[in-house]
């Protein structure tokens, strides 16, 4: 599972909370909403910290200051993502060809896509998201880098836990062996480890 993948399908919310009076109270159902990730670079608050995500006005509040507290209009977005973003709104005679795609409005994977740990653009819509969030930031690509090598990792790590415990067991169970009921307990825990791991790293 890549951790960061752009959805090939539309986003239809699921959930209709508020209203509030204020858009930072919806940030704990769009996290719900879009499952913990940002929905523009795709990186999951798992690693970034519930802390570096904000609320995203789709619609910038400085110039559609009526959608402030519609939930419609929000979106669950890391805090870099957002800042680059800002108060940005595409020209009219540019509505159509400049937007910001978002998962609600748009199929995501018809304007970008993931080759490895790089973002590609299929659209002009999608060259213009890639150069005003900077979804190319070498720093961002490293962390990419390093999140698709981990899961590399630690799925090699379980498969080979995996195998080993089943050896033990079918030793176990031919032989009472108090040494190997040990090393069965160390190996589980080991194996919980590793999932754990593995579903911070994807975003789960």
């Amino acid at each position: 599972m890549i951790p960061f993948a752009f959805p090939k399908s539309r986003h239809f919310r699921r959930l209709r909370p508020g209203p509030f009076t204020r858009y930072q109270a919806y940030k704990p159902h769009l996290r719900d909403e879009f499952e913990n990730k940002c929905v523009y670079c795709r990186m999951p608050d798992t690693l970034k910290g519930y802390e570096s995500f904000g609320v995203d006005h789709y619609k910038p509040k400085t110039k559609f200051p009526a959608l402030t507290t519609v939930y419609s209009n929000l979106f669950y977005c890391c805090n870099p993502c957002n800042s680059r973003k800002g108060s940005y709104w595409p020209p009219p005679n540019r509505l159509k060809t400049h937007f910001i795609p978002n998962p609600c409005d748009h199929e995501l994977f018809a304007h970008l896509r993931f080759v490895e740990e790089r973002v590609e653009a299929k659209t002009k819509a999608g060259e213009n998201a890639i150069a005003l969030l900077d979804l190319n930031d070498p720093e961002v690509i490293a962390a990419r880098r390093l999140i698709l090598d981990g899961i590399k990792l630690f799925e090699a790590k379980r498969t080979e836990t995996v195998e080993v415990l089943a050896q033990l067991r079918s030793k176990v169970s031919a032989t009472l062996n108090q040494k190997l009921d040990g090393a069965i307990l160390t190996l589980e825990s080991e194996l919980i480890r590793i999932e754990a791991n593995l579903a911070r790293l994807e975003g789960r």
